[in-house]
C-alpha cells in the first residue's frame, strides 16, 4: 500500500510527478468489461474517502472508494449500453446514469438494494447518447441519437422526473456531449457529430431565444467541457484528433491544434488517440491526455501555438484508455480503459489523506419553478436550423426562424 501524505501538506502537483498509486478491475467473474465513463464525488463520504463511479460495457455501474479503490457496490438496471455517469453536486450520494435503453436513472449509493431511486424517460424511440445534471441538481438534460435530421435535448425536473420539454432545432446529428456550466445552472453547452458546439441559456422561454451561440468545430465532437479559472472557456476534442478552445463569453476561438497525432509524431512523441482534457487549477492550465493502444498515456499542456509534453503515465493500463477524471482537491487523476481497469495516479504514487469536509462548488441558482414553466412553453415545432454561416472567429451566425 502506498504511503499517505498528510492532509495539511501544501503542494501543487507538477504533472511529471504523477505516478501509479493503485489500480482495480471492475470486471465480475473475470469477464471482459470495458470502462466507458468515470466520475467522482465532489465531497467526501462519511469516512473521508470520496467515492468514484465507473460505467462498464456490461451495462452495470461499479461504485468504489477513490483512495483505496475498494468495491462499495454494483448497480444494475440498464438494459443497453451506458453513455454517461455523474454524481450529484448538492447531494453527492446520488449518482445519475444515461443509457441507450432510453432512460436516465438516479441511484442512491447508500441504499442497500441495487435499484434506481428515479427513472427518467423521454419521448418514444429516444436513444440517449449523453447527459448531464446542472450544478443545483434541479435539471437533467440528455442528448439523443438523430431521428432523420433532428437530434433532441430532453429536459427533466430532478425532483419529480417530470418531462419539461425538448430542444430539437440546434443539432442535426447525434448529440455526443452535454455539459452544464459548473457554477451557472442555466448555462448549457452541447456537442454533436454534426460538428457544432451550442451554448444555451435554458432560462429563456424558447429554443431560439435560449441559443446563445453556435460554434463550428468542422468535425465530429468527441469531448467537450468548460475550463479556465472561472470556467469561461470551452475546450473541444474531435474524432479526427483535433483540439480547440473557445472563449465562451466572446464566442471566439482562441486556439486550434490540427493533426495532433501527426504533429507530435514529427517531434518524436508517439500517440494514437486523444482521451480527454482536464483543467489543473493549481497550475492554471488545460492538460490534454493522449494515449496509445498499449495503454500508455502522455500529458500535454496547452500553449498558444504548441502542445507541450510534460509527463508520461506508464504501467497502469494494458489497452486503450477511454475516460478520465481529475480531482483538483487532491490533485490526482483517475483513468478507465478497455482493459476494465481503474487506475489512480497521484504525486509520486502516494495517497492523499482526504479531509472530512471537502470544498463544494458555489452554484448560481435560478428560479427553478420559473425555468420549468418557461420550458413547458417551449416551441417544439420544426423551424429552419439556427446555424449557417461561419465567420472569421470560428463561430456561426444565428438565423432566427
Amino acid at each position: 500500500m502506498a504511503k499517505v501524505v498528510p492532509a495539511n501538506r501544501q503542494w501543487t502537483t507538477t504533472l511529471s510527478d504523477l505516478r501509479l498509486a493503485g489500480k482495480s478491475s471492475i470486471a465480475l467473474d473475470n469477464r471482459e468489461t470495458y470502462i466507458f465513463e468515470v466520475d467522482g464525488q465532489l465531497s467526501s463520504n462519511n469516512d473521508g474517502d470520496p467515492l468514484i463511479a465507473a460505467a462498464g460495457s456490461n451495462n452495470s455501474i461499479k461504485i468504489c472508494s477513490r483512495n483505496r479503490l475498494g468495491n462499495v457496490a454494483h448497480l444494475k438496471g440498464h438494459s443497453e449500453t451506458l453513455t454517461g455517469i455523474r454524481f450529484g453536486h448538492q447531494n453527492p450520494n446520488l449518482v445519475y446514469t444515461s443509457s441507450k435503453d432510453g432512460t436516465v436513472r438516479c441511484w442512491d449509493v447508500r441504499a442497500k438494494k441495487s435499484k434506481a431511486q428515479q427513472v427518467f424517460t423521454g419521448y418514444p424511440g429516444n436513444v440517449f447518447t449523453s447527459f448531464d445534471i446542472n450544478c443545483s441538481d434541479t435539471i437533467v438534460c440528455a442528448g439523443t441519437e438523430a431521428v432523420e435530421e433532428d437530434a433532441y435535448l430532453i429536459f427533466w425536473d430532478c425532483r419529480s422526473t417530470n418531462l419539461l420539454g425538448a430542444y430539437k432545432e440546434s443539432h442535426s446529428d447525434d448529440v455526443t456531449q452535454v455539459k452544464f456550466h459548473p457554477t451557472n445552472c442555466d448555462a448549457l453547452a452541447t456537442g454533436s457529430t454534426d460538428g457544432l458546439v451550442c451554448v444555451f441559456d435554458i432560462s429563456q422561454r424558447s429554443e431560439d431565444d435560449a441559443l446563445v451561440t453556435t460554434l463550428n468545430s468542422e468535425s465530429s465532437v468527441s469531448r467537450l467541457d468548460w475550463c479556465g479559472a472561472n470556467n469561461e472557456y470551452l475546450y473541444c476534442l474531435t474524432h479526427t484528433e483535433e483540439v480547440m478552445i473557445w472563449d465562451a463569453v466572446e464566442s471566439a476561438r482562441i486556439t486550434k491544434f490540427d493533426n495532433v497525432k501527426h504533429n507530435l509524431a514529427e517531434r518524436g512523441i508517439e500517440i494514437e488517440y486523444l482521451v480527454d482534457c482536464f483543467y489543473h487549477s493549481g497550475l492554471k492550465t488545460l492538460v490534454v491526455v493522449a494515449g496509445t493502444s498499449g495503454g500508455n498515456l502522455r500529458l500535454l499542456t496547452v500553449g498558444k501555438e504548441i502542445l507541450h509534453p510534460v509527463g508520461t503515465l506508464n504501467g497502469g493500463h494494458g489497452s486503450t484508455v477511454r475516460c478520465l477524471q481529475w480531482d483538483n482537491t487532491t490533485e490526482s487523476l483517475l483513468t478507465g480503459g478497455e482493459d476494465g481497469m481503474l487506475c489512480l495516479w497521484t504525486k509520486d504514487g502516494k495517497m492523499e489523506e482526504v479531509p472530512k469536509e471537502r470544498p463544494k462548488r458555489e452554484c448560481r441558482k435560478s428560479h427553478t419553478d420559473k425555468v420549468q414553466k418557461k420550458m413547458q412553453r417551449m416551441k417544439l415545432h420544426h423551424t429552419t436550423k439556427p446555424y449557417h454561416k461561419l465567420d472569421n472567429s470560428g463561430s456561426t451566425t444565428t438565423d432566427k426562424a
